[in-house]
């Protein structure tokens, strides 16, 4: 049996079912087609779901704002009358032991770019969050050397910036993607890339039925590159699928709120969890983004020993009157890392019929909702609210490699 669609699209996590309701909104007919069982099953589940908007590029500082604001207004983005989703604002403290003149220039491109952002003293760390050390020397997490803490010179603060709830907001696209006719389908893996000539013309399911579409979008995170062999698509960017840790624990209510904390002389961020009582925490080096995961399917899901026990000692000094006790949990998930320059790769691959939208770099879920406006406005010629103005060849899987300082989340 053989289905007819627009745009069929191969995953439906946050990246596959922004796109899919990205393209259902601007009236494209769109199958999304999944092998998982059901929403955020691969990438999504283990997201830290962080939306902040500081990026050294202006392009990606835009994206993510952009993003964001769909996320702050996710019920009118949606067309949801209830949603399982919200952005908490909780605001996004960065404690990079950075100089006045460094944090104000980051503020002022924030700022040059409609995203809200200041510049905080010390004294103000310990107002807005008392619980919260405003040192900036880095901690020698051997125990090598001795600890002198050293209050920071400024922060960059964003007070709009926050979580949400990356289960729940697949959840949601998914069924915003049906209710604008949309079709969504788990259970369905995709056994193979049809063509016609030069032409991708569809996918063969395991179940043995077709889908045939003018277009197939690969959005099968760390699946990519099975997908991208089948179609003939040789990319020339490295994509591997890397095991990203992260720790969870106890948060006391008396120790007031907690921001999400980008914290790169501790080399870790935390954020609330669970209404806010509990944390997570996970790191922001590159070192901690070395683990290459050949089989997706087969990895270690819960973290190490010593990352949380290294992960944990930082936080603990971030937070010094945080008692060490407490239940510990943890999970492991994937990113699919760019290793060329930690962007995604978005749009035409070479192979006519086939787009990528791949190599995400742990920097996926804050820009789904812009990622799946840049594709749906490609294909569809039309812009509609919570459009973002970025053009994807962008993200171009032509373009030279972007530009940036590290090759970590923090690009």
């Amino acid at each position: 049996m053989t289905t007819t669609a627009d745009v069929v699209v191969v995953g439906a996590g946050i990246i596959g079912s922004s796109i899919a309701y990205q393209l259902s909104r601007h009236g494209v007919g769109v199958i999304a087609v999944d092998k998982g069982e059901g929403p955020a099953e691969g990438s999504t589940g283990a997201s830290s779901s962080i939306c902040r908007c500081r990026y050294t590029h202006p392009e990606v500082v835009r994206l993510a704002f952009h993003g964001q604001e769909a996320l702050g207004n996710w019920s009118e983005f949606t067309g949801l009358a209830e949603t399982r989703s919200d952005l908490h604002r909780v605001g996004v403290i960065w404690m990079m032991g950075e100089t006045r003149k460094k944090v104000e220039g980051d503020a002022a491109q924030l700022l040059s770019q409609g995203v809200e952002a200041e510049v905080l003293g010390p004294d103000d760390v310990a107002r807005l969050f008392p619980a919260v050390s405003n040192c900036a020397e880095p901690f020698d997490l051997t125990g090598e050397v001795e600890h002198v803490c050293r209050p920071g010179e400024a922060f960059l603060y964003e007070p709009r910036g926050g979580y949400a709830d990356p289960v729940g907001a697949n959840q949601d696209l998914i069924e915003a993607t049906r209710a604008r006719k949309g079709n969504v389908r788990f259970r369905s893996q995709v056994v193979d890339v049809l063509r016609e000539g030069e032409r991708v013309t569809g996918v063969k399911l395991a179940d043995g039925t077709s889908i045939s579409a003018g277009l197939v979008i690969n959005a099968a995170g760390p699946w990519c590159n099975i997908l991208n062999s089948m179609a003939g698509a040789d990319m020339r960017w490295t994509l591997t699928p890397t095991r990203i840790q992260t720790v969870y624990r106890p948060w006391p209510e008396k120790l007031g709120p907690l921001p999400v904390g980008i914290d790169a002389t501790m080399g870790m961020y935390f954020r609330p969890e669970s209404a806010g009582q509990q944390i997570m925490v996970g790191s922001v080096t590159a070192e901690d983004e070395q683990e290459i995961i050949a089989d997706p399917d087969n990895f270690k899901r819960v973290p190490d020993a010593d990352f949380t026990q290294m992960k944990l000692a930082a936080f603990h000094h971030r937070i010094p009157s945080l008692e060490p006790r407490g239940q510990v949990t943890g999970i492991a998930g994937l990113y699919t890392i760019n290793r060329e320059d930690v962007h995604p790769i978005l749009g035409p691959s070479g192979v006519d019929g086939f787009w990528v939208a791949n190599g995400f770099s742990g920097h996926g879920f804050k820009l789904a909702p812009a990622i799946g406006s840049m594709v749906a406005q490609a294909i569809s010629g039309e812009r509609t609210d919570f459009d973002t103005d970025v053009p994807l060849d962008f993200f171009s899987a032509e373009r030279e490699p972007i530009d940036v300082s590290v090759k970590s989340v923090l690009a």
